[in-house]
């Protein structure tokens, strides 16, 4: 799997200055705490035909939630686009209906092959195969609750409009909407990382349970999909 470098790359002779002089000083122990490094794609709740590569870089804060900085990159000019929660499907089952319409199904993520590890370079598909099986065995049955802060596929230069709520692929047939813009979107990011999604499926089948590959996601997540569009807003207030 080889490494995507974002555009911002390249020598920043201030940047270097002010990190000698600073970093020994500084703490940085809840960045120091990200163990995990997921790439996948994102779609907005709003327009589910915009889909936007997604770097996830995570902490299990408990058992019952991970928490996630989400880059558009790997490489040191990646911008920082959002956050992402992630939660066991018993504690998304006990949350409210009106609070499980914001949160997206990893089921079809991991069963497809699209939510891969991200490896460094030099590490074998083999190995990466391995290194995964714990992974999405247990992301299988977890939900997320993803923000974008950075629409960078319509603003790359600066962090513009309102955060996005993003949501999540469920099925094979989405990727094709819009002139095939998911599986574009996907076939680039398999280029750049040297991996193979269909593969991954077919590795996957082998160990993911039976059981977690025929049953469906809870209701009340995925609603982008349902005919429900949306996405934060201010309203007015007299």
């Amino acid at each position: 799997m080889s490494c995507q470098h974002s555009a911002g790359d390249g020598l920043n002779p201030a940047k270097a200055a002010y990190e000698t002089a600073t970093t020994s000083s500084m703490s940085f122990t809840p960045i120091n705490q990200i163990h995990q490094h997921l790439c996948g794609l994102h779609i907005y709740a709003d327009d589910p035909l915009r889909p936007v590569r997604a770097h996830h870089y995570c902490t299990h804060l408990r058992k019952d939630l991970h928490q996630c900085v989400i880059y558009d990159g790997d490489g040191p000019g990646a911008r920082l686009i959002g956050v992402e929660y992630l939660i066991p499907e018993e504690a998304f089952q006990a949350l409210p209906s009106e609070e499980k319409k914001y949160w997206h199904s990893h089921k079809y993520e991991v069963d497809s092959g699209m939510l891969v590890l991200g490896t460094k370079s030099l590490v074998p598909d083999a190995v990466t195969d391995i290194a995964e099986q714990p992974a999405m065995m247990e992301l299988h049955t977890t939900y997320g609750k993803t923000t974008h802060t950075w629409q960078y596929d319509i603003h790359p230069d600066l962090p513009l409009g309102p955060p996005a709520l993003m949501m999540a692929y469920t099925d094979d047939a989405q990727l094709a909407l819009g002139g095939g813009k998911g599986q574009e979107a996907l076939d680039a990011r398999d280029r750049d990382l040297g991996v193979s999604t269909l593969a991954k499926r077919q590795v996957r089948q082998n160990y993911l349970a039976e059981e977690d590959l025929e049953r469906e996601p809870v209701e009340g997540c995925d609603v982008v999909w349902k005919g429900k569009l949306g996405n934060w807003k201010f309203v007015e207030k007299e």
